[in-house]
């Protein structure tokens, strides 16, 4: 009897949204249990239900933060760009949509201090950031960068295009 009255409470006040303070859009979250209305997931994600009425589901966003200082050494630019080079071979359409980021900064600029604190990278750094539902995970690859980058760029971008998959999903 109380799962009935809270199916019908939910189903009374219609989609629950989610706005999103920075750009002022609204997301409808559309769980994957058990859901009455039927939905066939189009290939930008939207979901479309009997009526013909759009709901969007929220993806996780991934932010690759590539740190480096104003002098680099050769291991620094070759991380910067394998990373360049595995998002435009893997993830060319996430990029163009915004679903990928990457911020490439200088942490001796000081409009990058906070940011650069944030992840406490000093020096040299590779992070990649997942962002869903408001949560951030960030993994730090700083140091299968300087391993593989510069001498096994293969490697490297294999690790970097696994952690991206995984933070995808």
């Amino acid at each position: 009897m109380l799962i009935l009255a809270i199916t019908i409470f939910a189903v009374s006040c219609g989609p629950s949204g989610k706005t999103d303070e920075k750009s002022g859009d609204t997301t409808t979250v559309v769980s994957s249990s058990t859901d009455t209305s039927p939905m066939e997931a189009n290939p930008s994600g939207d979901t479309t239900n009997q009526n013909g009425s759009e709901a969007k589901v929220e993806q996780s966003k991934i932010i690759i933060y590539s740190f480096h200082v104003t002098n680099r050494c050769a291991s620094c630019i070759a991380i910067e760009e394998s990373t360049k080079k595995t998002l435009d071979i893997y993830f060319k359409n996430e990029v163009k949509n915004g679903r990928i980021k990457l911020s490439v900064l200088n942490v001796d600029d000081k409009a990058n201090e906070k940011i650069a604190e944030k992840y406490q990278a000093f020096g040299s750094g590779l992070f990649i950031t997942r962002v869903f539902k408001g949560k951030e995970n960030t993994t730090d690859l700083t140091g299968d960068g300087f391993k593989y980058a510069k001498n096994k760029q293969d490697k490297f971008i294999e690790v970097l295009k696994s952690k991206i998959q995984e933070y995808l999903k």
